[in-house]
């Protein structure tokens, strides 16, 4: 029996449109298959999809392979995202006879912004492809070229029902594997984010994850947080070897005595280091927008944000920093890269050390891109933060003419009010309030040049910069 501890774990994500076969894929590489194995899920046999995530593996040379299998469909999308914190590359799985769909775009654009940089795309069903073969390929490879993984990413051709090409994409996985520069960290507190749970008679509770940090040992005390139920670890397993211990990397089921299953989710971590993470529902982020993303995100959207396994919505709150002040942006679309406030509806535990998270707006229709981009955390706020915003007031040229200089009415309602706007800069071609005129509210405006010209009823328009404390979105009324 071949002793699957002793070789070393990769985790390899796979991802494609419903129906490209990555299951059938899957099935043709395993050589074990996990609790969580092939299509595991009842309502997943019924419907003949897959629904949630698969764990399968196979040894290749001296590594263990475990295929991470997630859904296609497009309403199920959040389920493949919660698959990226455990991946080192991915599979892409490609149907030959219809070449890329809205889905492999999707995914692509998801594994691309949580910084998964090695993939291998399979062109599957080639038993079913009419065309010439050669030709399909470089049409693939134009498609890659406008990613960021470029042109000339390996690309194996095979056809799972017939169970063709397979040696060819093993070689070609191995290759791949033996060019990442894999880490894992084995010191510290042990982390493992939980992707199943379940009881098994006469044994007790059993979580299912891979172990992100740390060291796994019999007889060790875990945390599952956020829920707050602990144990003593009693058996581990990996693909069902028992083993006494494992380490970060390895996929494991660990049957733990004490622990109460049915507060448990996925999204939940098992964990003897609690203070690896911060307990929070407001942060404050650096998105990198997603350059196809259309849609328009601003002040107070609600969108949805991967953190982990788990998926929240919440509120985002873009801003600009000038001189030190943290400015309102109405909308972000024009920017590859902002910061922004993340308000969610409900607390959640971020790992310290893996801070990377995915936005979506999956309320959008699945037939437009989705995933909005990929965002950092910059820091953990305990207060709401204060902000700034532009209060525009308006008003008008009275008199271009006058020979004081150009007369502006509207802008104050009296000459108090009026004396406090001196000095203050205007929206361009005007400069600046150089003084008061009359008792009535009216100032006097400097222009930019010498030889441009106002007309009376031209708008002068006076921004000024308001503090506020920024509130959750039902306060907000926005």
């Amino acid at each position: 029996m071949v002793e699957i501890d002793k070789k070393i774990p990769v985790h390899i994500g796979l991802f494609g449109h419903i129906d490209s076969g990555k299951t059938a894929v899957a099935a043709v590489l395993s050589e074990y298959i996990s609790t969580a194995g092939i299509d595991a899920h009842p309502q997943s046999k019924e419907r003949g999809i897959t629904i949630d995530l698969g764990f399968t593996s196979f040894i290749l040379d001296e590594y263990l392979v475990t295929l991470v299998d997630g859904p296609g469909h497009a309403d199920l999308i959040k389920i493949s995202a919660s698959s990226v914190e455990i991946i080192d590359c991915a599979l892409l799985v490609i149907d030959i006879t219809k070449g890329p769909q809205i889905q492999t775009g999707e995914h692509l654009i998801m594994i691309e912004s949580l910084n998964i940089k090695d993939i291998v795309v399979v062109l599957n069903k080639i038993d079913l492809f009419k065309g010439e073969l050669e030709g399909e390929i470089k049409k693939i490879r134009r498609f890659f070229g406008s990613t960021s993984y470029g042109p000339n990413v390996p690309i194996f051709p095979v056809s799972a029902k017939q169970q063709i090409g397979f040696e060819n994409l093993k070689q070609g996985i191995l290759d791949k594997i033996r060019s990442l520069d894999i880490r894992r960290d084995y010191e510290g507190g042990v982390i493992i984010p939980i992707d199943h749970h379940f009881s098994i008679k006469g044994r007790g509770a059993v979580i299912t994850g891979t172990i992100l940090k740390g060291k796994l040992n019999l007889n060790q005390e875990i945390n599952v947080i956020p829920v707050n139920t602990s144990g003593k670890v009693k058996t581990i397993q990996i693909f069902h070897q028992n083993v006494s211990e494992a380490k970060a990397g390895d996929r494991v089921g660990v049957n733990i005595k004490g622990i109460d299953i049915k507060k448990i989710y996925r999204g939940c971590y098992a964990t003897n280091d609690k203070e690896a993470f911060d307990f929070c529902d407001l942060i404050d982020i650096q998105v990198k927008q997603n350059k196809l993303f259309k849609a328009k995100t601003q002040f107070g959207t609600q969108i949805h944000v991967t953190i982990g396994m788990f998926t929240a919505t919440g509120y985002i709150f873009p801003y600009v920093e000038k001189n030190g002040k943290k400015i309102q942006l109405d909308n972000s679309h024009e920017f590859g890269t902002y910061n922004a406030f993340l308000w969610l509806n409900e607390k959640v535990f971020i790992n310290k050390e893996k801070t990377t998270m995915l936005l979506s707006r999956l309320d959008l229709p699945p037939t437009t891109l989705r995933i909005l981009g990929a965002a950092e955390l910059i820091k953990v706020s305990k207060e709401p933060p204060k902000l700034y915003k532009f209060k525009i007031k308006r008003g008008y040229v009275q008199n271009p003419k006058h020979s004081q200089g150009i007369i502006c009415s509207g802008l104050a309602q009296s000459y108090e009010g009026a004396k406090k706007l001196v000095g203050r800069s205007l929206e361009s071609p005007f400069t600046k309030i150089l003084d008061t005129f009359g008792t009535k509210g009216s100032v006097i405006v400097g222009i930019e040049t010498e030889d441009q010209t106002a007309n009376k009823g031209d708008p002068v328009e006076l921004k000024e910069l308001r503090s506020f404390t920024l509130k959750s979105k039902k306060d907000l009324n926005l």
